[in-house]
């Protein structure tokens, strides 16, 4: 443990407790004392680098594991790797939301552009309304913005049957389903993971000197590629049973009890 040098946080049921919704101040100021000690901090997350909102950007980090892996920024949102759909890709996936009058997003570089139907997709409201804004949305009713340059994810509003249908074998893009009929949409074989070891290998950071904080399946290949992997209380058993150290709960001060067991302040 004393070789640590960065410690990277998932974002919802880790940073962010899940009654409240909010980072708990003790966990602040646990993050706080230990950039101050010299560690690196970093967020990782499926949200877009340019929509953390305010709460997060407060935190300083360091560098962001952005849209699940897919992107890795440093605190000046300067891109140290980026995985891009295909114009085909894009193309597939338009041609099904046009088909089923589908919700759709797509999560570009320096915005995410609103296709169709918005009032289909359940977090679109509630992230505009929250301290993330509308500043990092942009209606784009012309579809074209992929002739411009390519997006690294998407979400998708539609019906569960048609996206199995259509998309169940894909070569290469996956959906992972997140609500009865919502779904994030990345590369095949990008995750948390991925953007952790292109992020340690800029760094040149040996896997014994990173430490992960999860709670659910998304974390997995995350605390696979750290040296020391820390499960919320509040984790589902998969990340538990595969953790070096199980902390509390995100809303019972898991942060700042695993960053005093680290001894990082």
């Amino acid at each position: 443990m004393n070789q640590i040098k960065m410690l990277v946080f998932d974002v919802d049921g880790t940073l962010y407790d899940l009654k409240k919704h909010e980072i708990p101040l003790s966990a602040i100021d646990a993050i706080q004392k230990a950039k101050e000690n010299g560690y690196l901090f970093v967020i990782a997350t499926g949200r877009a680098h340019y929509g953390l909102g305010k709460a997060l950007n407060d935190l300083k980090p360091d560098y962001i594991l952005s849209v699940s892996g897919g992107m890795v920024v440093n605190s000046h949102h300067e891109i140290i790797s980026h995985h891009d759909f295909t114009k085909e890709d894009v193309e597939e996936l338009l041609d099904f939301c046009h088909e089923n009058e589908a919700g759709l997003v797509f999560k570009f570089m320096d915005h995410m552009y609103i296709y169709q139907h918005p009032e289909k997709i359940d977090w679109l409201k509630g992230q505009m309304e929250s301290d993330i804004g509308k500043e990092p949305f942009i209606d784009c009713p012309q579809q074209n913005a992929h002739h411009f340059s390519l997006p690294q994810s998407a979400c998708i509003h539609a019906d569960p049957i048609q996206v199995q249908k259509a998309f169940g074998n894909h070569p290469r893009i996956e959906f992972v389903q997140y609500s009865k009929d919502g779904y994030d949409i990345v590369l095949k074989g990008i995750n948390k993971g991925v953007g952790l070891k292109e992020l340690r290998n800029f760094l040149k950071l040996k896997k014994e000197e990173v430490a992960c904080f999860g709670d659910n399946f998304n974390d997995l290949e995350m605390m696979e590629e750290a040296g020391f992997s820390i499960a919320m209380g509040n984790a589902i058993d998969e990340i538990k049973n595969m953790a070096d150290y199980i902390t509390t709960s995100s809303d019972q001060d898991g942060i700042y009890h695993a960053l005093k067991y680290l001894h990082c302040f």
